[in-house]
């Protein structure tokens, strides 16, 4: 047990771990109190014990933009931009953030980019709705941004990155992303900013919804009052910025600082790339084996009315009920839900699939279904209008084991 129960907790085995040492197996307790493990090559390592679960040592908590002394400049002059301009070009590196009309980086307007150099003061930017004005604008940053020899600080650099892309771009440089720096310390955590200023900082950022308002009644950054809005994008590269100074040497402390210099921040490149270019889309293909399944879908269905004898919908779990196990009477010791009703999930209906044909058309019926809605039909539906392809999202950040994982559309979980 001295042995193995490190060494699970090292491979992250918890549910192994569970059923070999029982339910109080815990990896992160384990990895937290191991001062030294066996590695999978028989050598021993040493566990830095690292807290990463409270605010970090002589930080006062309940801090915000109120009650915390910041500098935060409104840059809304050439003159301004070319002062900011002169004093980014003398850094090692700048921390930026972009402020968009919405979350989809291939299908937003830049609204304004804020900049820090220093944990409390900032610059912001702002870019106006006109797009010719706005690139003109844009245009003096970009020798800034494609300088290889200043480092740029963000956090989810990759969506800034995107967005700079469609305005003619390229950024290079070495780079440190706050939301990967967090996702090698501490995977299993969610990495957004204001849970990280709320945690390592003891800092409680401004809410974008309290600025723009939730649901029917949201509106975009771009309506928000410039005063309001400068604080809001300075405040979000300043404490970009000190998050940095924090995750820096803690991923020395976890002997991840390379990992993250060398392959997860470089990969930054690699996805916006990946993703700016898109993925193409055959939409007439897609159209007519949309068909060939609308007319597959109406045959299974016609099929199982005629084997159970009666019209019913096949989608409705009560309905499907009625007609498997009180009808037919298919298996009366099937499984059944706490509310005493007989469950219709696809393993009880693969268990019953040798016992009538209906099963198999109504699981035929379901795998069709559910592919033309969530794929066949779905993803021309996501094209963007402005390349005629798809552009997926590729997570870094997201899946503990270190794999990429993909969303809108999912593209790694096609069947």
């Amino acid at each position: 047990r001295e042995a193995l129960e490190p060494l699970f907790a090292e491979l992250e085995f918890r549910t192994l771990g569970r059923r070999v040492f029982g339910e109080a197996f815990n990896v992160s307790e384990i990895k937290a109190t191991t001062a030294s493990q066996m590695d999978l090559f028989g050598s021993t390592v040493t566990t830095v014990k690292t807290e990463t679960t409270t605010v970090i040592e002589g930080v006062q908590e309940g801090r915000n933009i109120e009650n915390t002394d910041h500098n935060y400049v409104l840059v809304d002059t050439p003159e301004k931009r070319q002062e900011l301009l002169n004093l980014l070009n003398q850094q090692e590196a700048f921390c930026f953030e972009t402020e968009t009309t919405c979350p989809d980086a291939n299908d937003c307007e830049l609204v304004g980019l804020a900049f820090s150099v220093n944990p409390s003061e900032a610059w912001y930017v702002p870019m106006v709705a006109d797009q010719l004005e706005c690139q003109a604008c844009i245009d003096e940053f970009k020798p800034l941004f494609e300088n290889p020899s200043i480092g740029k600080i963000g956090q989810n650099l990759k969506y800034d990155m995107l967005v700079l892309k469609w305005y003619g771009i390229e950024m290079q440089g070495e780079l440190f992303d706050t939301m990967l720096a967090h996702y090698l310390i501490d995977p299993d955590s969610r990495h957004n900013l204001d849970l990280l200023a709320e945690k390592y900082l003891g800092y409680t950022p401004v809410t974008v919804t309290s600025l723009t308002g939730k649901g029917k009644s949201q509106t975009d950054l771009r309506d928000v009052e410039l005063e309001k809005l400068k604080e809001f994008a300075g405040e979000d590269a300043a404490i970009t910025l000190q998050l940095k100074e924090v995750f820096e040497p803690m991923l020395q402390s976890v002997n991840a600082f390379s990992l993250a210099r060398e392959i997860e921040n470089p990969l930054i490149y690699v996805l916006s790339d990946m993703e700016r270019e898109g993925v193409k889309i055959d939409q007439a293909a897609l159209a007519e084996f949309s068909e060939q399944m609308r007319v597959e879908i109406l045959d299974l269905e016609k099929s199982s009315y005629d084997k159970a004898g009666v019209k019913f919908n096949i989608a409705s779990p009560k309905q499907l009920r009625e007609v498997l196990f009180d009808k037919l009477q298919l298996d009366p010791k099937a499984k059944k839900t706490k509310t005493g009703q007989y469950q219709t999930g696809e393993d009880v209906l693969m268990a019953l699939s040798s016992k009538s044909d209906i099963v198999k058309d109504i699981l035929d019926f379901r795998q069709l279904q559910k592919l033309k809605s969530t794929y066949v039909d779905a993803l021309p539906l996501m094209i963007n209008k402005k390349t005629n392809r798809i552009h997926t999202s590729y997570n870094q950040a997201v899946a503990a084991t270190g794999r990429l994982s993909s969303n809108n559309p999912n593209l790694q979980n096609i069947p």
